[in-house]
């Protein structure tokens, strides 16, 4: 593990980050970074080898140990990569962004659908909303999730997290349509806890562990 993040480096990243990748080179990643010139996207420690001279992307380190014993905890069910994007997402208050929507197949609870060619303002401006989706819910869902696993009634707090969800989708209003290729998919932490029966080993790592909590968007690049 690479040495823990300063409290106020975290923070200030955490003020301009606009996004965490998960990147397979499917999509345009250089198209992706032209749209955050003054902001930055966080590449998560297992995918540095995408790490170009640019000053827009910067390398995001576990803020503590706990973070990454949450990590491990789903690497158990979830590829790494995915594992680890998810617990930096929630940690860094972001939304995801990817290239490769198949690998979150199993783990989406909702998504939002078009079949509207976005033009670039409309990218722009739905990657900013999506990034209101996650800080929006945050500080709700994390506390949730502590109430749910304390209370040992998990499914009854997943199925408010899912009635939120559903209300979220709201905000995609100008695009969101039934059919058509997913523009953003929203991923609920506490939904694989419970699908994989890691509830109560998740407990036992802590109250820092309910920062990887919050339901992340999951944002479809492509072209």
């Amino acid at each position: 593990m690479k040495e823990e993040i300063s409290f106020y480096n975290y923070a200030a990243i955490v003020k301009n980050l606009r996004g965490v990748i998960y990147w397979k080179g499917k999509g345009d990643l250089e198209w992706l970074l032209s749209r955050f010139r003054y902001r930055y996207l966080g590449v998560p420690p297992s995918l540095e080898r995408i790490i170009l001279k640019r000053k827009n992307l910067v390398l995001l380190t576990y803020p503590n140990n706990i973070i990454l014993k949450v990590k491990e905890l789903f690497s158990r069910v979830l590829i790494e990569e995915i594992a680890e994007v998810l617990c930096l997402a929630s940690t860094y208050i972001s939304p995801v962004m990817t290239d490769d929507m198949d690998d979150f197949r199993d783990l989406i609870v909702a998504e939002v659908k078009t079949t509207k060619e976005l033009t670039d303002k409309d990218w722009k401006l739905h990657m900013r909303i999506a990034d209101y989706t996650v800080l929006d819910f945050y500080t709700w869902s994390t506390n949730n999730a502590k109430e749910a696993i304390e209370s040992g009634n998990v499914e009854e707090f997943l199925q408010e997290r899912k009635e939120k969800i559903e209300k979220d989708i709201r905000r995609y209003w100008r695009i969101v349509e039934d059919e058509g290729r997913a523009f953003l998919a929203y991923v609920d932490p506490l939904a694989i806890l419970r699908k994989y029966n890691l509830v109560e080993e998740f407990k036992s790592l802590g109250k820092d562990a309910f920062a990887t909590m919050g339901i992340l968007p999951v944002i479809f690049i492509h072209f």
